[in-house]
């Protein structure tokens, strides 16, 4: 029986954690885009589209940097 422990310890022992890559808290958080009512304006419209397309731009952004840490970019 005394063997069996020992046996046992010594496998627990041997199984390491695995290294998981840190991802920064930054790169996890959402990206703005537009938050106001629906545009009603030219204006409005082209602002929000702006807004948008930075939002956008801002994810994607993040998404690669991500892959890169994790290793999934190639």
């Amino acid at each position: 029986m005394r063997l069996c422990l020992i046996i046992l310890c010594g496998a627990l022992a041997a199984c390491g954690r695995d290294l998981v890559p840190i991802v920064p808290p930054d790169m996890l958080t959402p990206c703005p885009g537009w938050k106001g009512r629906t545009p009603a304006t030219e204006g409005e419209l082209i602002r929000a589209g702006a807004a948008e397309r930075a939002g956008r731009e801002c994810a994607n952004l993040k998404l690669s940097g991500v892959a890169e840490i994790l290793g999934g970019a190639e």
